[in-house]
C-alpha cells in the first residue's frame, strides 16, 4: 500500500497497482437516455522532467462543443470503432499525435454521463512510455497541451468538488 508521505513514482510496480485498483474500482449503474452515444477518454500519465504527471489539452475555441476548457484526449466512439480503448487510443492519436504503441492501457474506470447525459464516456487510465512532446498536437481540436504533477494535484488546498445533476444523479466534478 501506498501512503501520501511516499514519493510518487511511476514504476511497473505502481502501475501494476494501478491497474488491479480499476480492476476492482466500484461500477456505476446509471440510467442512461435513450440511444446514448458512447465516447472514451483517456487519463494520459506520463514522466515530464522526472516527476509523475497527467497531461491535459485545452480545447479549442472554435469546436462545437467544450471548446476552450481542459480535457483529457478523447471523444465520440466512430461505428468504425472496434471498442471505446480503440476510441479512446484513436482520439489521442488524432488530437496529440501519440501512438496507441507507446500507451499502456492500465485499464477503465466504470462509463460516466456527460454533463448533459447524452454521452456515455469511458474513462482508460493509461501510461505514455515514451517522452512527451507538448508542441506536437492537432490545433484543429486542440489549442495546446500541458501537464501537472500528481505530487501537485493531490495537494488539499488546489482541489475543489463541485457536483451537477445528470440523469437524475448527483454526480462529483473534481478540479485541481
Amino acid at each position: 500500500m501506498l501512503s501520501r508521505s511516499a514519493p510518487i513514482a511511476f514504476d511497473t510496480t505502481t502501475l501494476s497497482l494501478f491497474s488491479k485498483r480499476l480492476l476492482n474500482s466500484p461500477k456505476f449503474k446509471l440510467n442512461y437516455k435513450p440511444n446514448v452515444k458512447d465516447a472514451a477518454v483517456l487519463v494520459p500519465l506520463c514522466v515530464v522532467e522526472g516527476k509523475p504527471s497527467i497531461l491535459f489539452t485545452v480545447r479549442n475555441i472554435n469546436m462545437r462543443t467544450h471548446s476552450g476548457e481542459i480535457s483529457f484526449p478523447g471523444g465520440k466512439t466512430d461505428e468504425s470503432d472496434p471498442s471505446t480503448q480503440f476510441t479512446a487510443l484513436r482520439e489521442t492519436k488524432e488530437e496529440i499525435g501519440i501512438d496507441a504503441e507507446s500507451i499502456d492501457i492500465l485499464g477503465c474506470y466504470s462509463a460516466l454521463p456527460n454533463k448533459t447525459g447524452s454521452l456515455k464516456v469511458y474513462p482508460y487510465v493509461g501510461f505514455i512510455k515514451d517522452q512527451v512532446d507538448l508542441t506536437k498536437f492537432n490545433p484543429d481540436e486542440v489549442s495546446s497541451v500541458f501537464t501537472l504533477p500528481v505530487d501537485y494535484l493531490i495537494q488539499p488546498e488546489v482541489r475543489q468538488l463541485k457536483k451537477f445533476r445528470v440523469l437524475r444523479k448527483i454526480m462529483p466534478e473534481h478540479y485541481p
